[in-house]
């Protein structure tokens, strides 16, 4: 399956591809996914477990599919600039990159065993936790939802707009295959190791952030790329 989203992008989509899948995957941030969903999951067994992952990352993919086919155009008809957008969702990221940083060890624990119980939904409503918050806004969210609309309007081609829903799809195929690993007790997930990805994907979110703030900047002219800056001062 992997091959046929790669083998969709050969040529001068490949690039475009790897652009779109690695900002997506940072902005998504397993990690804090990970933590997330085994804390509302603990009282689960593993069956259901794997069964809400499931459900949460088929809703999250239609959502971010959803939104790189119209998102574009939406903005178009409420007369909103891809620059202002870009500078809007760098900002919206830097904040989220900054929450992760600063965020207490105690929202990105880990239960300690299976006995631990900090959730005891009744079964009727764990389709709603699949939906909410895990797919929106937890999978979903803005940050992805952001990447997404951006790179979906700076794509050219149908080669490049195939490859912006072949990174959709890769993401949210790993993201599900680390849940269901996950969900059956992978050893090497301590709290420490969470904690460390949870803030390196919030680092690599806050300078994705200001990319997108300085591309939006440049875009209306505000800012001087950097090889006119260089080209300018005789470097």
């Amino acid at each position: 399956m992997i091959n046929l989203f790669i083998g969709a992008c050969v040529g001068s989509g490949q690039s475009f591809f790897v652009n779109c899948f690695y900002q997506i995957f940072v902005a998504i941030c397993p990690f804090a996914v990970i933590a997330l969903y085994l804390s509302m999951t603990v009282s689960y067994t593993i069956k259901e477990r794997v069964a809400t992952a499931k459900m949460a990352c088929w809703i999250a993919w239609t959502i971010m599919v959803l939104t790189a086919l119209g998102g574009p155009k939406v903005l178009a008809a409420v007369g909103i600039a891809m620059e202002a957008f870009n500078i809007a969702g760098g900002l919206l990221l830097i904040f989220v990159g900054f929450g992760m940083l600063r965020a207490e060890d105690s929202e990105i624990s880990v239960p300690k065993n299976e006995a631990e119980e900090i959730s005891r939904l009744p079964k009727k409503n764990r389709q709603d936790i699949a939906i909410s918050p895990l797919a929106i806004p937890i999978i979903a969210g803005p940050g992805s939802l952001t990447i997404i609309i951006a790179n979906r309007a700076a794509s050219e081609g149908k080669l490049e707009f195939i490859s912006c829903l072949s990174a959709i799809s890769l993401v949210v195929f790993l993201l599900y295959i680390i849940l269901v690993l996950t969900s059956k007790g992978a050893k090497w997930l301590t709290p420490t190791v969470l904690k460390l990805g949870f803030r390196l994907s919030g680092l690599f979110l806050v300078a994705l952030g200001v990319q997108f703030v300085m591309n939006g900047l440049r875009e209306t002219g505000l800012c001087a790329s950097p090889y006119v800056i260089a080209s300018s001062l005789n470097f």
